[in-house]
């Protein structure tokens, strides 16, 4: 399985609008190769705020197609870009174990609204 962990700085100002819009990766559910999502808040005090999203995919293949085809234009429709001060990206390729762990962290918040299955 790939595991995208996504950490995105918001400012507290934005972090309504960066809820809104990450609640809006619904479309995820339908396509093919999505395992699930999840993700919230660190419970930390940062300033800028830290979200972090673990998306889980079948296999890098599906997850390269995704990017490729599908993922810009959620991005754009959600307008999530214009909230995010910076972003950062890692991939693994780990068994379930790991993935369990990551998903449930206690370091997280979890948003409940943040969370897509597989359809």
């Amino acid at each position: 399985m790939l595991i995208k962990k996504i950490v995105c700085e918001v400012d507290a100002a934005n972090a309504e609008a960066f809820s809104k819009a990450q609640s809006q990766w619904g479309a995820l559910s339908h396509v093919a190769g999505f395992v699930k999502q999840a993700g919230g808040w660190r419970t930390s005090a940062d300033r800028p705020l830290t979200a972090e999203i673990i998306s889980v995919w079948e296999d890098r293949e599906v997850y390269e197609a995704f990017m490729e085809n599908e993922h810009d234009s959620i991005f754009e429709e959600n307008e999530q870009k214009a909230v995010i001060h910076s972003i950062e990206v890692t991939l693994y390729e780990e068994d379930e174990s790991f993935i369990h762990d990551l998903l449930h962290s206690p370091a997280i918040r979890y948003e409940p609204e943040w969370r897509v299955l597989r359809a």
